[in-house]
């Protein structure tokens, strides 16, 4: 299922959920800036004791989250709402990811376990990539590129929570690079992050030395990892937990490599194939259908949000040339993608 955002692009989140415990900061951080937070509540539908003793399990729509962190901005005004929520917040709100986390031989082990587990607490991905002396924790977000910045700093914030506890609170990025446009103060941002930070970047990322990847983890406890992850593979096969909130980022994150053949996407899920596709069939879909309606998204908010060409973004797609491309651009909107491009203009 998709909707329309209001400027005119598609996204695939509508039925995407998220554990609520990836919002325990919003509540506080509402009240700091002088909330109503009964009255705000009330005005999303919900009630004033939503967010209280959020339990482990608790799920809520990612759309509702995306939607309760832009109003607390624009009703404020303060853009950098995002990064006072997630410095709010511990290691915890990752719930069993969290514990795993502490349980971990050393800090690679640990953001491998984030990288690997998080499907089951949000639909989006975090990627841990080496770039040699440096390390990139990578916030892959789904959400259109006009609507990420709230939840792009809340993502950096939180990665930064995350780091200080596994390293100490002397920790310190190399820097911190956003991909959307600055909306306050540059000084609010590095008294954060305490190192530069860059916007209008190609990710959101935090950078750090990778001397830190092998530093131990005091006190974490084999035994108790070992049954930490025999309760997230649980997890991941439990039937409540919407299958397609899991397969959509994988495939986004895949496009460009073409590793997005379900084979890929159940393996990376520990499940077979035909295990995958009946847990899709299941929700009224079909993964050919997820993979086409992914493509859709992503190409029509590129053309109207970037500069990109033709040429890379069929590249991008996943797709053989340029003919194939347009090719399908025609069976979805009617016309190629430069006349397309020319009246959002």
């Amino acid at each position: 299922m998709t909707s329309q955002s209001n400027d005119g692009i598609y996204t695939a989140t509508t039925m995407a959920q998220l554990r609520k415990m990836a919002l325990s900061g919003l509540i506080e951080t509402a009240i700091d800036l002088g909330l109503d937070t009964d009255e705000f509540l009330h005005s999303h539908g919900l009630n004033a004791n939503y967010f209280d003793h959020i339990g482990i399990d608790e799920m809520m729509e990612y759309d509702l989250a995306t939607e309760l962190i832009e109003s607390v901005a624009k009703m404020t005004e303060k853009h950098h709402c995002g990064v006072l929520m997630g410095i709010k917040q511990d290691i915890h709100f990752l719930g069993i990811i969290g514990y795993l986390m502490e349980q971990s031989k050393d800090v690679l082990d640990a953001l491998t376990a984030l990288s690997e587990h998080l499907s089951i607490h949000t639909p989006t991905p975090v990627t841990i990539e080496d770039y040699g002396h440096l390390t990139s924790i990578n916030f892959i977000n789904i959400l259109p590129l006009s609507q990420q910045s709230y939840s792009n700093e809340m993502a950096m914030a939180q990665a930064m929570v995350i780091m200080k506890t596994l390293c100490g609170n002397q920790f310190k990025p190399n820097s911190v690079h956003f991909n959307h446009a600055r909306k306050s103060d540059s000084t609010i941002y590095e008294r954060t992050f305490r190192s530069p930070v860059l916007f209008e970047q190609s990710k959101t990322e935090l950078i750090y030395d990778s001397g830190h990847n092998t530093q131990p983890i005091l006190r974490a406890d084999p035994l108790l990892k070992e049954i930490l992850i025999k309760q997230i593979e649980q997890l991941k096969t439990d039937e409540s937990i919407d299958i397609r909130s899991q397969v959509e980022p994988l495939i986004r994150r895949s496009l460009q490599s073409q590793r997005y053949h379900i084979d890929q996407i159940a393996k990376h899920l520990s499940l077979h194939p035909r295990t995958l596709q009946r847990k899709l069939k299941e929700t009224g879909i079909n993964y050919s259908g997820i993979v086409e309606e992914i493509r859709k998204d992503v190409a029509t908010e590129r053309l109207r949000n970037s500069n990109i060409t033709i040429m890379q973004l069929s590249d991008y797609l996943g797709y053989n040339d340029n003919t194939a491309f347009t090719r399908a651009f025609k069976k979805w909107f009617g016309e190629t993608p430069m006349q397309w491009r020319k009246k959002q203009n």
